[in-house]
């Protein structure tokens, strides 16, 4: 059974690494543990390095216990799709088949695209589009996106515009194709990878709006469609169908034409239990029912958001001790920990947090029962 809540989760989340806060730990909470002074800007290690360290052992955590307790988004994840009931049949056992996600705890199915038999189709979120023009794609001067109730704005331009930086730009000198990758990559505020080769990046991309400055990947992610290279597909992360309100503008360059076009937004989404499909979102299960693929191989490609919505005392605890650990690690100043009733070596100290905290660890594995 979930358990909704805990008097003892650990709730003091205002994520920000920069300042030594991460979604499991932040620095009070090591400092507090060595019994050493707070860690500011001025420190040595400072916030920001401890914020390094939280962020670090955060995805340690993350791969030790098989599941997360923050939001991660799941990209093109592949399934085939077996049919255990006849259509026919389907209404009264609720369901012609289902898949099992590779991660549990399912928070949002950002993007769920089924195989028809010559295209796929798409079931999940509100979803518009950009495409790109062979030609004249480098004509495009930005991208607008506008969040619903004539909201914060999010303004993407091309490389080149005034004194902007390159991570906050797209690049659109080196074809249709790679330029859709590039704003795919600006989107979702993630390192480049599959065009940094080509546009010398050497860090993640960062988009902010006006006039709150939020960033764009909170609340939007796009992807190359499977079909056409040249077209991005943008799916808002707003809950349900909130994001059909949100809103897409194309500019060109001064009396040029990209030949670019855009789709609205536009809810794709049916989910519950008689519609599309449905979901049990703690097992991390998505049921069919209405609109499914054709019994192929690969027929299903789903991007989704998973996480636990709570962070149990544990996982705070197990983060805090691994982080502490590490700065232990890396430096020899002798810190009284009230083990032994006397001064310990820092190698002692290690071992006694990493121990303690992998033994917490252990225990909060998840395992994965399939039950037709």
């Amino acid at each position: 059974m979930a358990i909704a809540s805990s008097p003892s989760d650990y709730t003091s989340i205002d994520v920000d690494y920069s300042v030594g806060k991460g979604y499991y730990t932040d620095k009070d909470a090591v400092s507090d543990m060595l019994q050493v002074p707070a860690f500011t800007s001025s420190t040595y290690p400072s916030q920001a390095q401890v914020g390094k360290i939280i962020k670090n052992i955060e995805g340690i955590v993350d791969d030790k216990v098989k599941r997360s307790y923050r939001p991660i988004i799941h990209k093109d994840e592949f399934h085939d799709f077996e049919f255990v009931r006849h259509p026919m049949q389907a209404y009264y056992g609720g369901y012609v088949g289902f898949i099992q996600l590779a991660t549990m705890k399912l928070k949002k199915v950002i993007s769920l695209k089924v195989w028809q038999g010559n295209s796929y189709q798409e079931l999940a979120s509100a979803q518009a589009s950009i495409t790109l023009h062979p030609d004249d794609f480098h004509k495009l001067r930005s991208i607008t996106l506008q969040l619903p109730n004539n909201g914060d704005t999010f303004t993407l331009f091309h490389h080149g515009e005034g004194a902007m930086s390159a991570h906050n730009t797209f690049d659109s000198r080196f074809g249709a194709k790679t330029t859709a990758r590039d704003i795919c990559h600006l989107i979702n505020e993630e390192f480049p990878a599959n065009t940094a080769q080509f546009t010398g990046a050497n860090r993640e991309k960062e988009r902010s709006s006006s006039p709150n400055n939020l960033s764009v990947s909170d609340f939007f992610y796009a992807s190359i469609d499977p079909d056409n290279g040249y077209k991005i597909n943008i799916s808002s992360l707003l809950a349900g169908e909130d994001g059909s309100g949100c809103t897409i503008t194309l500019a060109d360059k001064a009396g040029q034409n990209s030949q670019s076009s855009s789709e609205a937004f536009t809810d794709m989404q049916d989910m519950k239990r008689l519609g599309s499909f449905w979901s049990i979102k703690d097992d991390g299960r998505i049921f069919f029912l209405r609109d499914y693929p054709y019994h192929t191989q690969n027929s299903i490609i789903i991007t989704y958001v998973a996480g636990s919505s709570r962070v149990p005392s544990a996982i705070h605890k197990a983060t805090t001790m691994l982080v502490a650990a590490e700065l232990l690690r890396h430096d020899d100043q002798t810190i009284m920990i009230a083990e032994t009733g006397g001064n310990i070596s820092t190698k002692e100290k290690y071992d006694i947090l990493t121990k303690e905290a992998m033994d917490i660890l252990k225990g909060k594995g998840d395992l994965v029962y399939l039950i037709e």
